[in-house]
């Protein structure tokens, strides 16, 4: 057997292939290019069996080994960090590390277990969609500082200054004195034409909150030119993030498994359920037990000791973004499910903060996921509650419980 060890970089990599003694066969680089891939490939070829360790498990290179059928192990940077016998980073060092691992079979070396392409597509959709937040929230904390310098009414107008209601009445009233002009009935007037539905709830208020004095800045001209110049890009950013939201619809509706994933109570909303199969993904070797996908999530604590002391802390090595969709499903699954609620309401009562209940519960959802996942067997909240009866833990009363203790 030969152990082929990749420091992945951006133009080139660095490799070190060892035998069965670790002895080190052959050290050298290749491009981040076909040309250089081939050239792997001439010598990966005349191997007769051949195991990888690369640093990452995404890229051009990834899924160039994968399609070529070589098996492949994958060592994240940050454990390999860990794992070096110094603190001084070299590639070359790293390649051989890798390939030295490899060889130990240590449990670092973590099997690349493939996705479905549905899977791959979804999670790159994911990625994009929390690009689109971080840089729609970047824009309106801009906006938000501008207007605070010279409109700070115009923040508390509407539910969020970023809403195209809010974005067509600033073009439409770029300063606190054409604000201060508007009548009563051409506010109306302007909500109507902007279709603003709760316009008669809202009218009141909206005129109510104009009608406080406001401060003039010295010199705004240069505020509002910045306001202005950020709307027509905030526009476009909600209706991309629109259109995005129904494509990852789309295209979670295409994986076979969605209707498993929609069996879970709160998984309807737009996104919940499409979220928590992009970051969890289809292949079910990836995570040999609960506890692997609980510490995955991030939704399980580490337990630190050391000599009498010891201490549980939250756990920050993790899949963040499956942390963020594990927490999320938590929460609305408490307005679907009446034993999430009281599971949650049993932790608050213990003297729990509500980001630990929630997470509490991601945990226990993890548990209850995988399990059924390992199953193939869609969720049936009428014999989980059955069996937290069974087990002297309480069900809250409600209309989910209600129903099934009815069907009982």
């Amino acid at each position: 057997m030969h152990y082929l060890g990749i420091d992945w970089a951006t133009d080139k990599h660095d490799l070190c292939l060892t035998d069965d003694d670790g002895r080190i066969i052959s050290q050298f680089q290749i491009t981040h290019d076909m040309q250089g891939f081939e050239a792997l490939h001439d010598i990966l070829k005349l191997l007769p069996d051949v195991q990888i360790n690369i640093e990452r498990g995404d890229g051009l290179l990834v899924d160039w080994l994968v399609q070529q059928g070589y098996d492949l192990c994958i060592t994240p940077p940050h454990v390999l960090a860990y794992r070096r016998p110094t603190r001084v980073k070299d590639d070359k060092g790293d390649a051989f590390l890798l390939a030295y691992l490899l060889r130990l079979n240590d449990p670092d070396c973590r099997p690349y277990n493939a996705q479905s392409e549905i899977v791959m597509h979804l999670k790159q959709l994911a990625r994009t969609y929390d690009r689109l937040l971080i840089e729609q929230r970047r824009l309106a904390n801009q906006m938000i500082m501008s207007l605070r310098q010279y409109y700070p009414v115009a923040l508390n107008l509407f539910t969020k200054p970023n809403l195209l209601i809010a974005m067509a009445f600033m073009e439409a009233f770029p300063t606190p004195a054409q604000a201060e002009a508007l009548t009563y009935e051409g506010l109306e007037q302007f909500l109507r034409s902007q279709r603003y539905i709760p316009i008669d709830k809202q009218l009141d208020v909206i005129w109510e909150r104009l009608q406080v004095p406001m401060p003039h800045a010295t010199v705004e001209a240069g505020y509002v030119e910045h306001v202005l110049m950020l709307i027509p890009l905030l526009r476009t950013l909600h209706h991309q993030k629109q259109a995005l939201i129904k494509k990852i619809n789309k295209v979670f509706r295409s994986h076979p498994e969605a209707d498993w994933w929609l069996s879970f109570p709160g998984t309807k909303g737009p996104l919940t359920a499409a979220f928590m199969l992009a970051w969890v993904g289809d292949a079910r070797s990836r995570f040999p037990t609960a506890n692997a996908l609980q510490a995955y999530a991030g939704t399980v604590p580490v337990t630190r000791r050391s000599g009498k002391s010891r201490s549980v802390q939250f756990r920050k090595a993790c899949s963040h973004p499956t942390h963020r969709a594990a927490d999320n499903f938590a929460r609305q699954s408490r307005r679907h499910s009446g034993w999430a609620r009281a599971y949650y309401n049993e932790q608050l009562a213990k003297g729990k903060s509500r980001a630990r209940a929630n997470r509490d519960l991601a945990n226990r959802w993890m548990n209850i996921i995988w399990t059924l996942w390992q199953r193939r067997e869609l969720y049936d909240e009428a014999t989980h509650v059955a069996n937290r009866a069974g087990k002297g833990q309480q069900a809250a009363a409600g209309p989910v419980t209600e129903a099934v203790r009815q069907a009982s």
